[in-house]
């Protein structure tokens, strides 16, 4: 009992999915006349500024190593208001503390913003779409998202851009520190999605039942 209580319990973030071999939705425009493009590394100074990092070296190096980045530009494109990162192979999830290990015909979206005069106005949302039509047409099966717990405004627009929840994270840190990751489903998610989020987080995560199972146990 006295470990039970030494430990911490956190709800750390959730995962989502898009399957792309659906219809994507189409009347989602953003609340301001926007243009949704892919960005290379001729942007990444501008990148830069907007994701507010020390220098354009950490935009190019995403870039070589293989990551896309989509963005928002209000203006007629003179303005970036929005932007999104793509990882095909693996990634760090900083916010769940996890790392994403990506089957083929999936893609990761992560480091996603909108700049703090422009939130508010969807453009979240559509841009999670563009990129979702973009990825369909390259061929690619399904997409990952994850969002922390508190970022209620992230969860949000995924869930405005039609993604579905498919599993919460748990954290739990035991009394030397020590920490075990729970993969916990939503109700009703299909087993098929469900194994593929599991095999393609770091061995240390344990997939448990529903929430609504384990609260009966």
């Amino acid at each position: 009992m006295s470990h039970v209580a030494a430990s911490v319990v956190q709800h750390t973030g959730t995962f989502w999915a898009f399957d792309l071999d659906r219809p994507i939705m189409t009347g989602l425009p953003a609340r301001l006349p926007a243009i949704f493009l892919r960005a290379g590394p001729e942007r990444a100074e501008e990148l830069a500024a907007a994701m507010q990092v020390a220098s354009p070296a950490v935009v190019v190096e995403r870039f070589a190593r293989g990551c896309q980045c989509y963005v928002a530009y209000l203006e007629g494109g003179k303005t970036l208001a929005s932007y999104g990162w793509i990882s095909f192979n693996h990634e760090e999830i900083g916010e769940l503390e996890l790392t994403i290990r990506l089957r083929p015909g999936r893609a990761y979206i992560w480091d996603c913003a909108t700049l703090p005069p422009y939130r508010g106005r969807r453009l979240y949302p559509a841009l999670l779409v563009s990129i979702a039509r973009v990825l369909q047409e390259q061929g690619l099966r399904r997409l990952w998202i994850g969002a922390d717990a508190s970022n209620y405004a992230s969860r949000r627009g995924i869930e405005v851009a039609g993604f579905q929840a498919v599993a919460d994270v748990t954290c739990i840190a035991g009394p030397e520190q020590q920490k075990r990751y729970l993969l916990r489903p939503w109700p009703g998610v299909p087993e098929e999605r469900l194994q593929d989020l599991s095999q393609s987080l770091s061995p240390k995560v344990e997939l448990v039942a529903p929430q609504d199972e384990s609260q009966s146990a």
